[in-house]
């Protein structure tokens, strides 16, 4: 079963092989048009009016400015979440010594108590 996925990597692999390098090819082309769609709107060959052009330039205009918002929003929301972890690291460290002294004290505790139950054995 091993042989046959080193095969299978071979053949799609291969850059010298005239079938495999057209398949990467299209499957770079296919990720360009998956990162870019939305810019491969506009037909770069065409010749656009000013009304076109003016119209393209307020669409990407708000789009900036809903990115920008959209933006803000994600850094209040890490800078709060950020606080939140710090708090909670925080507490939980505060927590983690009370009771390791709540511990300490305990088996201290069960130390004399063990001392007093020898002594009054003797």
């Amino acid at each position: 079963m091993m042989e046959g996925n080193e095969e299978h990597m071979d053949e799609t692999e291969a850059p010298d092989r005239n079938r495999n390098s057209s398949f990467l090819l299209k499957d770079e082309d296919s990720l360009d048009v998956d990162l870019y769609g939305d810019l491969l709107a506009v037909d770069l060959n065409q010749e656009m009016t000013y009304p076109e052009l003016k119209k393209l330039y307020e669409e990407s205009q708000q789009k900036i400015k809903k990115l920008e918002v959209e933006t803000q929003k994600l850094k209040d929301e890490n800078f709060v979440l950020k606080k939140n972890i710090s708090s909670l690291y925080l507490t939980a460290r505060e927590e983690i010594k009370r009771k390791d002294a709540q511990i300490r004290n305990l088996q201290d505790k069960e130390v004399r108590n063990r001392k007093i139950l020898a002594k009054s054995q003797q």
